[in-house]
């Protein structure tokens, strides 16, 4: 440290609060001027069934270069946010009579609770394991990890897929970092899951969708019960917005977040790929205060401690 740290001010919070930012409230702000009420008297004739299949359509164009095997998923679902799809495919890994999964240590805890709920065990790894040594079953990982905003290491997802184990991929911070090509084409990654809650901060319009590679019964009904004002945002987004330069621009303020953070209380945090994280690993932390350590205890998930900026975004916006 290249002065003394104190936590006692920071105001980084431990669960991941999305960060609802100018460009897309102002995109809301557009349709709702004009509000969509046309689009709404269709739900008789022609009908509504496949309005979302469009903008899946232009989801997987979006993101040609990043998922380039997006298109490989023969069945796709709008979803409430990625928390239904996790939920759906838990269902049908229970009517299957699954009884254990697995994910990584620190990885996102909502796994956890919903297998809880369907009676399936949840078995935490560490990042080291090797999966040949494992029982084959179904992992859930996210990436970039929900551990510290990081992306996984190289071939760590295939290596798992090699093992014989099939893996439901969870793109949850997807749009929240630099240009990366996320790899989908192994036939054992059998679902992927889309959101825009942490990119785009809609969280509470629960945009989200799901691509498998087998039919998920329980979201067959999602055709008639969907959210359509929350498509057409969707749709906006996809249209409207320069997904790059976005990313590249929270970037940067996340950057400028983490200096004023070290120029507030000394913490030299480092900044992870998606832009709405910092994160330390427990060897650096080793090194503060025993105040500053103890105050940094609720963030921490396996060997990571994780941090929230959205409260300093929100305060940027003031300056």
């Amino acid at each position: 440290m290249a002065r003394s740290e104190s936590a006692r001010n920071f105001r980084a919070i431990t669960t991941v609060y999305s960060y609802l930012p100018p460009e897309i409230r102002e995109l809301i702000s557009e349709i709702a001027r004009e509000y969509p009420h046309a689009v709404f008297l269709r739900s008789v004739s022609p009908g509504l069934d496949d309005f979302h299949e469009p903008i899946i359509g232009k989801l997987v164009v979006s993101h040609a270069d990043d998922i380039p095997h997006l298109r490989g998923f023969q069945f796709r679902y709008p979803i409430s946010g990625s928390e239904e799809g996790i939920r759906e495919f838990m269902t049908v890994l229970q009517t299957r009579g699954v009884k254990q999964i697995y994910m990584l240590q620190g990885d996102y805890e909502g796994y956890r609770e919903v297998a809880r709920t369907r009676e399936i065990h949840t078995v935490e790894v560490a990042i080291d394991v090797n999966p040949r040594h494992l029982e084959r079953g179904y992992w859930f990982i996210s990436n970039p990890s929900a551990r510290n905003g990081v992306h996984l290491p190289d071939g760590f997802i295939y290596d798992v897929c090699e093992a014989g184990h099939k893996v439901f991929y969870d793109l949850s911070y997807l749009g929240t970092t630099e240009p990366y090509v996320y790899n989908l084409s192994h036939p054992n990654i059998v679902a992927a899951a889309i959101s825009f809650s942490k990119p785009y901060g809609l969280f509470y319009y629960r945009i989200g969708f799901m691509f498998s590679r087998e039919n998920v019964p329980s979201l067959y009904a999602n055709k008639w019960f969907k959210n359509i004002f929350s498509l057409i945002i969707a749709e906006r987004v996809l249209e409207k917005l320069d997904l790059k330069k976005f990313a590249s621009k929270y970037k940067a303020l996340q950057r400028e977040i983490i200096e004023r953070i070290f120029e507030e209380s000394g913490l030299c945090l480092r900044p992870s790929e998606a832009f709405l994280l910092a994160h330390l690993h427990e060897n650096e932390v080793r090194g503060l205060s025993t105040e500053t350590i103890q105050l940094l205890q609720r963030f921490k998930r396996a060997e990571w401690y994780r941090f929230c900026l959205t409260p300093y975004f929100l305060e940027l916006e003031k300056r």
